[in-house]
């Protein structure tokens, strides 16, 4: 068995289970069964009959009874809920095998590795077995192979994967497959949460993974070097905040470990491109036609020929250029996502997705059996202002399909004051069709109920009940990002500090919580969580716009006054619009004396700096609308 949740999955289906039994004595094949026993009674916990006959298999390998079964059974029977004659076989085997391995596992042990599978999150599932002096390792690859939800959750996940990498490649050195899976999932949550982590992830992984003088034996080849540069590539793409330096910097590192720089593949070669691009247009377009006569004679697979369509519309130039390409791509592989994606991503990149497109687009999708995933519907949808456009479009699509649609149903929703249309939407409960918000007494409260709909609890759903609270309770947007962040040592994201600098701006200085007044209490968590050198929220023009506004309407001239040095420290480059906001904000004989000195600077200027008339320009304008 590779991965213990797949039982879940197995619980109510017909699909076959392999109940071979195959017990050999040595240690490690021992604690492979105990993978095994574990799995099969998950599946028989969760309602599945299959694992029966692997347990009456097993149990004729042993000759004995455990001692005390019955007080055994009864411990587990009560912690899980399980009927005691479903669990009296099966536990008996794991308790024999446990004493013929020589371990010290017991019941209580078993109960503890369950319920972390079964667990939420990554960090419930850590809490179960963080203090058991020797946790099995396919407990802790369930951790690893999970979906953190917020920052913190990468990061114990980075911790685990860095402290455990020697017992994990003993366990499945031979058979690299979950490793491999690790790495991955580390490479596209790092990026989400903390990019910067990823350097040194990678490089203790393969270093340790590399050397002869480890003990361990893993063979990560080429083929799977080149596919996380393609993937690092694909995985930033997703978020248009991420510095492009930063994963060309990855991909720099993961090229080292390569046999050879000969072994760059072609879809390596279109990973590069692709971030190479975003920071010079003209050399990714140069790298992209290297690659393209490095390789033309070479034979490439289908998901080579697909990563070159995909490389291909990110570089188009024009609209006219992309239709062209993307009807070329997309005749060559009718059903593929990816080409699909990317060309509205990029539709929408160049200001030309609107509702009636967005709309055009899914229809077309729905009608040529296209996978319609999650990521397409958050790129269609982030068009849609309309109600009824959004629900038309939740109808084009099956149940399953429509909960993608959630998070921007949400996001109007927050954004709306009136009357709710009677249309029955999938999440929706049985309403009495006279009910103006669907069967509750406000859009709030049909709102918060939509958020507990959200397939898990995670800083975007945190930010989405912020962003409600914000329209509907203002004063109460402090208390819930305490309940919800601060009490439990999590972490915002950009969206939750953006709400509480808004809502600190718009609606005065009332007090948050424990006689904190709500500007002091946003500025604190915005100069807690955004970054200041390595780690931390990287901040956009949107954010930073929110806290200078809050800054310069309290009079706080001495934090003001440290954003250059902090934009310095950051490389972050401020639009001019940015750049006259801080300056109209500072002091005046302050700001008139930078702008000056960048004048006799012209050829070194970093930033847009503006001149004396455009300053005075802006000045006179803002003072004109207060």
């Amino acid at each position: 068995m590779e991965y213990l949740p797949i039982c879940q999955k197995l619980a109510h289906q017909n699909a076959s289970l392999n109940t071979e039994v195959k017990l050999k004595n040595s240690p490690e094949k021992l604690k492979l069964v105990l993978e095994t026993v574990t799995f099969h009674l998950l599946s028989i916990m969760d309602g599945s009959t299959k694992s029966s006959a692997f347990f009456e298999k097993l149990r004729k390998h042993f000759d004995n009874e455990p001692t005390n079964l019955e007080t055994d059974v009864e411990y587990f029977c009560m912690v899980t809920g399980t009927v005691p004659s479903q669990i009296h076989i099966p536990l008996g085997c794991f308790l024999l095998l446990s004493s013929q391995m020589k371990s010290n596992y017991s019941t209580e042990h078993l109960v503890k590795w369950i319920e972390s599978i079964q667990a939420k999150s990554v960090i419930e599932s850590y809490s179960y077995v963080h203090n058991l002096e020797e946790v099995p390792k396919f407990v802790l690859f369930d951790v690893m192979l999970r979906n953190p939800q917020f920052k913190e959750e990468f990061l114990l996940q980075k911790d685990i994967w860095l402290h455990n990498l020697k017992p994990f490649a003993l366990q499945r050195g031979g058979q690299t497959f979950i490793l491999k899976s690790i790495i991955d999932n580390l490479i596209y949550y790092g990026i989400m949460f903390e990019s910067d982590t990823l350097a040194e992830i990678l490089k203790t992984t393969l270093d340790f993974f590399q050397s002869s003088r480890t003990g361990v034996n893993v063979h990560l080849d080429d083929d799977f070097i080149n596919e996380l540069i393609w993937n690092t590539a694909l995985y930033s793409f997703r978020y248009s905040d991420i510095k492009p330096s930063s994963i060309a910097n990855i991909q720099e590192l993961l090229v080292t470990y390569l046999s050879s720089v000969e072994k760059l593949s072609f879809k390596a070669y279109m990973g590069i491109t692709l971030v190479v691009s975003k920071v010079s247009r003209e050399r990714g377009e140069k790298l992209f036609h290297i690659a393209e006569s490095k390789f033309i004679n070479q034979k490439t697979t289908s998901k080579e020929m697909v990563a070159y369509y995909m490389t291909q519309l990110y570089l188009a130039k024009s609209p006219e250029d992309l239709v062209h390409i993307f009807n070329i791509a997309i005749k060559k592989y009718k059903l593929s996502s990816k080409l699909w994606l990317v060309f509205i991503r990029k539709l929408s990149l160049f200001g030309l997705l609107d509702e009636k497109r967005a709309t055009k687009i899914l229809k077309k999708m729905v009608s040529t059996n296209v996978n319609i995933n999650s990521d397409i519907i958050t790129e269609l949808s982030k068009s849609v202002v309309d109600f009824t456009v959004l629900e038309a479009m939740i109808q084009m699509v099956g149940t399953e399909k429509a909960r993608f649609f959630l998070t921007r149903y949400i996001q109007l929703m927050n954004l709306y004051d009136g009357r709710l249309s009677q249309i029955e939407l999938p999440w929706d409960r049985k309403f009495d069709k006279s009910s103006a918000y669907k069967g509750f007494s406000s859009i709030a409260d049909y709102t918060r109920y939509l958020c507990t709909l959200l397939p898990t609890t995670s800083i975007h759903q945190i930010s989405l009940l912020l962003e409600n609270e914000a329209k509907r309770n203002p004063q109460n947007t402090f208390q819930i990002y305490k309940k919800e962040l601060l009490d439990k040592a999590l972490s915002p994201n950009k969206k939750c500090l953006g709400v509480l600098l808004a809502v600190a701006y718009d609606y005065g200085d009332f007090e948050a919580w424990d006689r904190y007044r709500a500007p002091q209490v946003a500025i604190r968590e915005f100069q807690r969580h955004v970054k200041t050198t390595k780690t931390g929220i990287e901040p956009n023009e949107w954010l930073w716009n929110k806290y200078i506004k809050l800054l310069s309407k309290y009079d706080y001239i001495s934090e003001l006054s440290k954003i250059m040095k902090w934009w310095d420290d950051l490389k972050f480059e401020p639009s001019k619009g940015l750049l006259l906001l801080l300056l109209s904000a500072l002091p005046r004989e302050f700001s008139e004396r930078h702008i000056k000195h960048h004048e006799k600077l012209q050829s070194k200027r970093d930033w847009p700096w503006p001149s004396i008339e455009e300053f005075n320009a802006f000045t006179v304008n803002r003072d004109t609308m207060k």
